[in-house]
């Protein structure tokens, strides 16, 4: 399936829940990442066709590799820093802050300017899950969740695709769900890239777990110290006080639960959590295709070592090196 029909399929999901772009952030930030990276890759092509040619086209001088490793560097430089840049402002409020909407607006921003290079689709469902999710609409990121079905084969991509459906089990209340992907994502860890978003995902897949099994052997006094630990990311910690205050109202704990209360009816912004404590809250019913993930055995135990978008492209990495070192010897 190409890009743009993966991409239709999201936006099939989003439907009305669309939002216009954030120009501002798509004519700064994006625009400068894609024309350093189209820089990047141009010099170090560029850079490799000399190098291999062997000097039967271009004769080798030392002052040009001196000036082709200087611009190596920079080019790099500069397209590493841009790209951090990039990915904290586009994950600042869909992962960070409690701004999903503004969240999906960059994503929105984002996405279509990267359809014709190399796209992680898995990693795209993910991300549009977790903000629908944080929006409060649940059916429509189970329908990402579903998606991820078909694109994750590595420990990486089924991991966060874990992450995602137990959220969607906290959310229904489904605690024996919470537990497998927990129980699943403690597999799956080791073959994964131990990445610092792996990682929390990680610990956040096994602290719920421990707030599930809580749940079901009714001993609520007991998540104030599973749960007694704050959050370093805005939005989980709302979350973790949202999780406090359900527990509160179980134990009859009044004062607490007024506390927190107001902390997340103060602190939610647009995620569903600041609804989800008014009195007049009604959450969705289960979708249809719920859960809408599962991990088979055979691939919970036997992970693709590499994604096969990724792999499309080293492929085609490879050929053009080979292209560069061949091609000059024809002549």
């Amino acid at each position: 399936m190409s890009n743009k029909e993966e991409w239709n399929r999201i936006l099939q999901i989003i439907g009305d829940d669309a939002c216009d772009e954030d120009k501002e952030f798509k004519g700064n930030c994006v625009r400068k990442f894609n024309f350093l990276r189209t820089i990047f890759y141009i010099v170090v092509f560029g850079s490799a066709f000399y190098i291999f040619q062997g000097g039967r086209l271009i004769p080798h001088d030392s002052t040009w590799l001196r000036l082709i490793v200087v611009a190596i560097l920079l080019t790099e430089i500069l397209y590493l820093k841009q790209k951090r840049v990039l990915h904290r402002e586009l994950n600042r409020y869909a992962f960070r802050e409690c701004r999903p909407d503004k969240g999906l607006s960059r994503y929105l921003s984002f996405v279509p300017t990267t359809l014709n290079k190399q796209m992680l689709w898995s990693v795209t469902q993910y991300n549009f899950g977790s903000i629908l999710y944080r929006l409060g609409k649940i059916d429509k990121a189970s329908k990402c969740l579903g998606l991820m079905q078909e694109a994750s084969a590595t420990a990486n991509n089924m991991l966060i695709a874990l992450h995602l459906k137990q959220l969607i089990a906290l959310y229904y209340n489904d605690y024996d769900t919470v537990k497998s992907c927990a129980d699943e994502g403690c597999k799956l860890y080791p073959k994964a890239r131990h990445s610092i978003w792996n990682f929390k995902i990680y610990k956040d897949l096994q602290l719920y777990r421990d707030y599930a099994y809580c749940c079901i052997n009714n001993d609520y006094e007991k998540i104030y110290t599973v749960l007694g630990t704050p959050q370093e990311r805005h939005l989980d910690e709302v979350a973790r006080q949202y999780y406090l205050y359900l527990t509160a109202k179980k134990l009859g704990d009044i004062e607490n639960a007024e506390k927190y209360k107001k902390y997340i009816s103060e602190n939610a912004g647009t995620t569903w959590y600041g609804k989800a404590v008014e009195a007049d809250f009604i959450p969705e019913e289960k979708p249809d295709n719920y859960p809408g993930y599962v991990v088979s055995d055979e691939k919970l135990h036997n992970p693709s070592k590499v994604d096969r978008e990724r792999l499309k492209y080293l492929l085609i990495g490879v050929l053009i090196v080979l292209l560069f070192y061949y091609l000059p010897r024809l002549f």
